[in-house]
């Protein structure tokens, strides 16, 4: 079990998971929540279908045609990175290059927002 789920914050103070979040349609929002609390309850345990690991720390939650990255930090929590509607089998590589780029981020200067569960 996690202790917290958090937003990356870029350096202009803004989410960008949050913000991509907030522009699912209800049903689509509602299966995010429903496979991040999956997250908390089950942490580092998840495996596919649900999540899988795509390397470098990077982690993916798989909500349909969505996905959410994230990585664990202190072992109690996790981090989400980036969001995506995925439309090819493939995760792109500028979108796992970014996850990389923001985990760096979040260990250097910590720049993280705790989620309304």
């Amino acid at each position: 079990m996690l202790k917290h789920i958090y937003f990356f914050i870029d350096n202009q103070g803004r989410s960008p998971v949050e913000q991509a979040l907030k522009e699912l349609s209800q049903k689509e929002d509602m299966k995010v929540r429903a496979y991040l609390k999956i997250l908390k309850e089950c942490g580092h345990a998840l495996h596919r279908p649900i999540a899988d690991y795509l390397g470098d720390g990077i982690y993916e939650l798989r909500p349909q045609s969505h996905r959410v990255f994230s990585f664990f930090f202190f072992g109690d929590s996790a981090i989400l990175l980036h969001v995506i509607r995925k439309k090819t089998d493939k995760i792109p590589a500028n979108d796992l290059l970014l996850c990389i780029k923001r985990k760096k981020e979040v260990e250097a200067l910590k720049n993280i927002k705790e989620i309304d569960e």
